[in-house]
């Protein structure tokens, strides 16, 4: 935990250098390649990475949309309170996010997970549907990447163990997938 501002952004700028670029650009590419082959992207996380999951959503649906083209389908599994806690309540909380993509994932689409630890037992075992599924990982991870690291198809690690970087740095990596993914639906436009 930081004491001070300041602190924490000499902390942030000490992760910036750390992060892994090419792997977030790889991540872009499969959501561009998502674009292109009208498959689904699914996007899930608990607590704080629920939001994150939500936020990532609305940006890859919502912020890179060009006027005129398809939109990319991207959905948070999270945003359903009902389904969730019936799910939860009815089946087991570790059936949250598999229940769901078992009913809505198709061979070729996509699993976007977050995990702060990369040990959510709801995570790991939709990701583990998922890879036995067709369905590719994409997972972003803080601390050590957990058993998720072993799960995704790719794995963009945040080498921190303090929650607040690792969440604000995965926020934005959903800003920048979102822009590139954007620029890239604009440049094909243009090219038709």
């Amino acid at each position: 935990m930081c004491e001070t501002a300041k602190a924490y952004l000499n902390g942030m700028a000490r992760l910036l250098g750390e992060i892994d670029c090419r792997g977030i650009d790889d991540f872009a590419e499969l959501m561009v390649d998502a674009w292109r082959n009208d498959r689904r992207v699914f996007v899930f996380g608990n607590g704080g990475s629920a939001t994150t999951a939500s936020h990532h959503a609305c940006d890859l649906m919502k912020t890179a949309a060009v006027d005129g083209q398809r939109r990319l389908n991207a959905f948070s599994l999270v945003d359903n309170v009902g389904i969730g806690t019936a799910i939860g309540n009815d089946l087991d909380y570790e059936q949250v996010f598999v229940y769901l993509l078992e009913t809505y994932a198709k061979r070729g689409d996509l699993a976007v997970a977050i995990s702060g630890s990369g040990n959510s037992p709801n995570v790991l075992r939709a990701c583990t549907w998922a890879r036995r599924n067709g369905v590719k990982v994409i997972a972003l991870t803080g601390f050590s990447g957990g058993k998720l690291k072993d799960l995704a198809d790719l794995h963009i690690n945040i080498p921190s163990d303090n929650y607040g970087y690792v969440e604000d740095l995965h926020l934005a990596i959903g800003h920048m997938v979102a822009q590139i993914l954007k620029a890239r639906i604009s440049a094909e436009a243009k090219n038709t």
